[in-house]
């Protein structure tokens, strides 16, 4: 078909009128596609770079003591979150004193799982100072980094961002630019608006308030939020510091204490170089009793981190805990916010560090002496208010704010937390405990702790190991405890007069053993003793309440523990000990004296070690012959034979004929013999601890038994605080250790 002429011309006109109205139009559009997809090829390549500058920014902490930085990937530990924070949480005060463990029935979930979730794009997550706040969210800006979370991470340090006086988003900004980004600003604002940007906003807590500054901060944030409601924004402050409302939009959630489980598994990823010293570490660290206050530190990741980097250099922890304490508290009382030059207000900035650390020890001491772990928050502000009232005027400001003082111990310190509303605490008993015992020391106060009352107390017993450790010279220390030792037992004759038997049969190895490891073997005999004749006179009450079962298990464990060490003894004192020990704990007397380490050093008499054996033989004799209901008994038969054939021996070498005759003659009687033959046996070997003066039967009551084991027990500690303790005179208080108190004959008639 041929086309007109007319309408060629027609249509080049159209097309001429058509470029001069669109043609640069076109042109231009099609230039801005072009310059837009290299700028987005451009920005593929700088997020690849500003991803890889986030993981070398935020992929390592600072460990307090550590010179070099530690892998935040190698420690990190899943954090849990509280659903609610404490201080939001109501208790009754009294109803908490006495089930402390309600606190910690609030709902946890895994701190990566809640912020993955669609309802948690506002989160304000409080914690107290060392509770892994900023190690949270770098773990979540690597997590993003390497396209684990479908966000493009901003961290925001809010410190940081006050001091440098830019906006908010050009601070930003900046931190794209740094990895040569095109056009960041226009980047950044086309992220936050579609929901492509996970917000970090970390420390609220470490903004100034002078002039303002938090205030201004905090409108920010709120307005920001309110912008860019797309996208992800998460605050981290301290619980003490939360007297700004950012909006409703965000949900107030708070970092929970670690469980043992998170800090075994910290402790894993610590030492994951060394498994010999990480498996050292775990068996020191959580399975030794003494550590209890250290695993209560290790709750917080701070603290764990500092125990962890301890036992990495030393592969111990130093038997002094108070060393380890004071290097806890003063990370947080001045080094913590050092280290990452944190310059924070203070409204007791007067006070210095010395008295900061005289208030917290008044207030331990007068919480702790009333039985108090959670106080009353009007209670914890007037106590505050009287000491610094105390002070004179150049340490102290003329209007004294309790509340304030309190709020800024706990914001900048952690040393106090409010654990519900108006509720407060140490963080960890430990601390409580620990001021308290600065507190008897620098208030010379060992008459007051030193009491017959408090030693025997298990709730201040890490108080009296820590006042002991603190004691410059602790000679006095232990004066006021044996006086509070003598108060408790001197009024009591049936013990004094075992006590004074026990020092009696001691003397004689005085010269080659330690005068107070002898007494302590010879309590031990004792009480074996007086727990078979006890025994002896109540098996039939026993038997009566059903009661035989359990009681015949437990001597079967003594029993086989004690005749495998009779078929190996070879007279050494150190295998007799421990067999005595192991008789005596089978049957609940939960003590160990640690007095006797000296009494292997050499070859002890045959004397000694004759003592050790009858007591031995007799509590077998009786294990064999009034625990009849034991199976397999004629097995041990052989053995027991032997053994005391072994005796027999020992005594000929010890210089007593007349007990080796008899011992010789002793004919076991078999399983099936009457009952009458079996007590006959038994009667036979008791006639036998005449020879060597065991034959006394004290005759002790039950309270009795009850106070001679606490006796006991607050000598056990004593003797622990004197292995801590810097003394003139050490000789002369081992050797004063379960001395029977110094009383007259006619004294004791009379009482």
């Amino acid at each position: 078909m041929t086309i007109p002429a007319e309408a060629i011309i027609a249509g080049g006109k159209a097309v001429a009128w058509l470029w001069d109205k669109y043609g640069k139009t076109w042109v231009d559009k099609a230039a801005d596609d072009f310059k837009k997809k290299w700028a987005e090829v451009q920005w593929v390549e700088a997020a690849q770079k500003y991803r890889a500058r986030m993981l070398e920014l935020h992929g390592t902490l600072r460990v307090i003591g550590k010179p070099q930085p530690v892998s935040l990937e190698g420690v990190f530990t899943d954090v849990f979150i509280l659903d609610k924070p404490n201080a939001f949480r109501r208790f009754d005060l009294a109803r908490l004193r006495e089930d402390p463990n309600a606190l910690y029935r609030a709902e946890r979930i895994s701190g990566l799982r809640l912020v993955t979730r669609p309802d948690a794009r506002r989160l304000f997550i409080l914690g107290p100072p060392g509770a892994g706040k900023t190690t949270f969210l770098k773990y979540l800006t690597l997590q993003a980094a390497q396209g684990k979370l479908d966000k493009i991470p901003i961290f925001v340090g809010l410190n940081e961002w006050s001091e440098s006086n830019l906006d908010l988003l050009p601070f930003i900004a900046r931190q794209f630019e740094i990895c040569a980004f095109p056009d960041a600003a226009a980047f950044i604002e086309h992220i936050l608006k579609e929901g492509d940007a996970l917000v970090l906003f970390d420390g609220l807590d470490e903004v100034r308030q002078e002039a303002d500054r938090r205030a201004r901060v905090v409108k920010v944030i709120r307005d920001f939020s309110n912008q860019y409601a797309k996208s992800q924004v998460l605050v981290t402050c301290r619980v003490a510091a939360t007297e700004y409302e950012l909006s409703d939009k965000f949900t107030y959630v708070e970092l929970a204490d670690f469980t043992e489980d998170q800090m075994r598994a910290y402790a894993r990823k610590w030492f994951h170089d060394d498994a010999k010293k990480g498996k050292a570490f775990e068996a020191e660290f959580f399975d030794k009793g003494e550590h209890r206050g250290l695993r209560e530190m290790g709750r917080t990741p701070l603290l764990l981190a500092m125990l962890c980097l301890h036992f990495e250099e030393t592969q111990t922890f130093p038997q002094r805990r108070v060393e380890i304490y004071e290097e806890a508290l003063d990370a947080l009382l001045k080094k913590w916010d050092a280290t990452r030059n944190i310059r924070r207000d203070e409204v007791y900035r007067k006070l210095s560090l010395g008295r900061k650390r005289e208030l917290l020890a008044t207030l331990a001491a007068e919480t702790f002496e009333k039985g108090d772990l959670f106080f009353a928050q009007e209670d914890l502000e007037k106590r505050i208010v009287a000491f610094l009232r105390t002070l004179p005027p150049a340490d102290v400001d003329e209007d004294i704010d309790g509340e304030a003082v309190l709020k800024a111990i706990e914001a900048q310190h952690g040393i106090l937390v409010e654990r519900a509303h108006r509720i407060h605490a140490f963080a960890h008993l430990s601390f409580q405990e620990y001021f308290t015992a600065r507190y008897v020391v620098e208030r010379n106060a060992l008459p007051r702790l030193l009491t017959p009352e408090r030693i025997h107390d298990r709730r201040w017993r890490e108080v009296l190991l820590l006042t002991a450790s603190l004691l410059y010279e602790a000679d006095d220390f232990f004066t006021y405890f044996f006086r509070a030792l003598e108060t408790g037992i001197r009024r009591d004759p049936p013990l004094v007069d075992l006590l004074r038997w026990v020092d009696a049969k001691a003397q004689p190895f005085a010269g080659q053993y330690k005068i107070s490891a002898l007494r302590a073997l010879y309590v031990y005999l004792a009480r074996a003793l007086a727990l078979a004749r006890d025994l002896d006179r109540d098996l039939a009450r026993a038997l009566a309440r059903d009661l035989d079962r359990a009681l015949a298990r437990a001597l079967a464990r003594a029993l086989d523990r004690a005749l495998a060490r009779a078929r190996a003894l070879d007279r050494d004192l150190a295998r007799a000990l421990a067999l005595a020990r192991a008789l005596a704990l089978a049957l609940d007397l939960d003590l160990a004296l640690a007095l006797d380490r000296d009494l292997a050093r050499t070859s002890p008499p045959p004397g000694l070690i004759l003592d050790v054996c009858l007591a031995d033989v007799y509590f077998i004799a009786f294990l064999f012959y009034y625990v009849y209901q034991f199976e397999n008994m004629a097995a041990y038969i052989p053995d027991f034979a032997a053994y005391l054939r072994e005796v027999a021996s020992l005594a000929k070498r010890a210089q007593e004929p007349p007990l080796a005759k008899a011992l010789s003659t002793l004919q076991v009687p078999p399983p099936n013999a009457p009952k009458a033959a079996r007590d006959a046996f038994v009667r036979a070997v008791e006639a036998l601890l005449a020879h060597r003066d065991l034959h006394h039967d004290f005759d002790l009551s039950d309270a009795q038994v009850d106070k001679l084991a606490k006796y006991l027990e607050a000598n056990h500690l004593l003797v622990a605080c004197l292995n801590l303790a810097r003394v003139a005179d050490r000789a002369g208080i081992e050797a004063r250790i379960l001395q029977p108190p110094e009383i007259a004959d006619n004294e004791l008639e009379n009482e």
